[in-house]
């Protein structure tokens, strides 16, 4: 539309200087007439020049590429599932995974799980061990269900001797012996020496087999200590 305004333009100073040949017009209102013809042109050509360098702009704006956003990878942990599965093992499971995640990961339970035992809802840490006990580990430990959901779920460290905050006395070292109520250095020694010489603990009403221990002190820590 512009260059044709300019052919028009220039086809008009032609017209005007033939125009001003056969008429007799003045030179000098000749050349005003030119000279305005050529101003109009000057600008015309600039809006010409301006309208092209902004196609070209937009032109070139249309032609980068658009980069997309790839999705933030999620952050990865690492659990170790053992006990009654499937196929117990170490398994990456996405940051925020629920314990029944990762028992899939691990086959799924086997028959004799206690699943009672286990909060399957749960998040689980980085470094975890999940440890899932059977019916018959539930049963000699004395646990009603859901008492070891909170144990099994603790990250990584979490003392397996405990279940439900209880120490189990057959298997829990002299640190751990001595958190028991009226238990102290020596007599977490002698449970231990006890356990050495006539093997494992039976039943927790045992524990009163052991020297320096008596119902008065096991009334105080039935309720605290598990035999399994």
């Amino acid at each position: 539309m512009l260059g044709n305004l300019n052919k028009n333009i220039c086809y008009a100073v032609v017209c005007i200087l033939i125009l001003t040949t056969l008429t007799g017009c003045k030179s000098r209102e000749a050349q005003f007439l030119i000279d305005g013809f050529q101003e109009a042109k000057a600008e015309v050509e600039a809006e010409e020049k301006e309208t092209a360098e902004a196609d070209r702009a937009e032109e070139n704006v249309s032609k980068e590429p658009e980069i997309s956003e790839e999705p933030e990878k999620a952050a990865e942990i690492y659990v170790d599932v053992c006990g009654a599965v499937a196929n117990p093992g170490v398994f990456r499971m996405e940051e925020g995974s629920r314990v029944f995640q990762a028992i899939e990961a691990a086959g799924g339970f086997l028959p004799e799980a206690a699943q009672t035992c286990v909060n399957q809802a749960g998040i689980l840490a980085d470094g975890q061990q999940l440890y899932i006990l059977t019916q018959e580990e539930m049963e000699q430990q004395d646990l009603k269900p859901g008492e070891t959901a909170t144990a099994q779920n603790n990250p990584s460290g979490t003392d397996l001797n405990r279940q439900d905050s209880r120490v189990n006395i057959n298997t829990a070292d002299e640190s751990q012996l001595t958190t028991l109520t009226g238990i102290g250095a020596t007599r977490a020694k002698a449970i231990i020496a006890y356990r050495e010489e006539n093997g494992p603990f039976a039943a927790i009403e045992d524990i009163m087999n052991v020297q320096g221990i008596k119902e008065g002190t096991f009334v105080k820590i039935k309720d605290e200590i598990v035999v399994g």
